[in-house]
């Protein structure tokens, strides 16, 4: 019989090493896939790029032992674009997002990270959202300039917390894009993910140390429709969202 403790120790042990090299091989593997999104975002090929990009989480995710399991994708607009409310709990959420959808989704990001090697490039080339979060003007204007790409069915994938979460719960949430679908006149598309927090939470330093596999639940929610709305409803809509996101986040149970 298996001795519990020693297969646990032993379990410890892999991931931990698995963690490591998993990291070191991400590194190079997101400099060469960085290439071909590049490649593909300034040569105007779109779906191109969300292929390299979506390849890029397939690989990241299954380095680490983490399978994704995607509900409600029927709820995402398959013509006119819209943006995705999701809470933000790890970094492996951009991929299990990736993973999940066939839609071009393209990311609001902190521009901070538009500084580091090939990654940053890759994600100007595909044209992300560079979000400075202490200059809400900036922020707002982004948007502004980004509305006509919704004609070419871009689905934005922003985090109303604004940052990860330090526990596994949904956090407060800002305006800015609730004010950026009203604006537009685009559908938000709630999304709750569970288990994500638990590959990495903030702050630490291992990835899916303790357990072999693990799953991301990503839920997408019926849509919230913003036509014919104005902007004296955000705070209407920030409410709704945020209600009905906590209510499945809470309800989802992740073995």
């Amino acid at each position: 019989m298996t001795d519990p403790a020693r297969s646990g120790v032993l379990i410890a042990l892999y991931t931990r090493i698995r963690s490591v090299f998993g990291f070191l091989f991400c590194v190079i593997y997101t400099a060469v896939m960085s290439f071909f999104v590049c490649s593909a975002g300034f040569a105007g090929r779109t779906r191109l790029a969300t292929f390299f990009m979506r390849r890029w989480s397939l690989m990241v995710l299954r380095v680490f032992g983490i399978h994704v399991v995607s509900i409600g994708t029927e709820n995402i607009p398959k013509r006119g674009g819209g943006i995705l409310l999701f809470n933000h709990q790890s970094h492996f959420d951009i991929p299990a997002l990736m993973l999940s959808t066939p839609s071009n989704i393209r990311f609001g990001a902190k521009i901070e990270l538009y500084r580091l090697p090939f990654f940053g490039a890759a994600m100007s080339a595909v044209g992300t959202l560079p979000i400075a979060r202490d200059n809400r003007a900036e922020v707002f204007r982004i948007y502004k300039d980004a509305e006509k790409r919704f004609e070419q069915n871009i689905i934005f994938a922003l985090a109303p917390e604004g940052t990860r979460q330090k526990e596994p719960a949904i956090g407060r949430f800002k305006k800015g894009p609730f004010a950026f679908a009203l604006n537009a006149q685009v559908p938000l598309i709630p999304v709750v993910i569970r288990g994500a927090y638990d590959v990495l939470p903030k702050g630490a330093m291992g990835i899916n140390v303790g357990r072999i596999r693990r799953t991301i639940q990503v839920c997408y929610l019926p849509r919230i429709e913003t036509k014919g709305l104005g902007i004296d409803q955000l705070g209407d809509l920030l409410e709704r969202a945020r209600n009905e996101m906590t209510a499945v986040f809470e309800a989802i149970e992740i073995n």
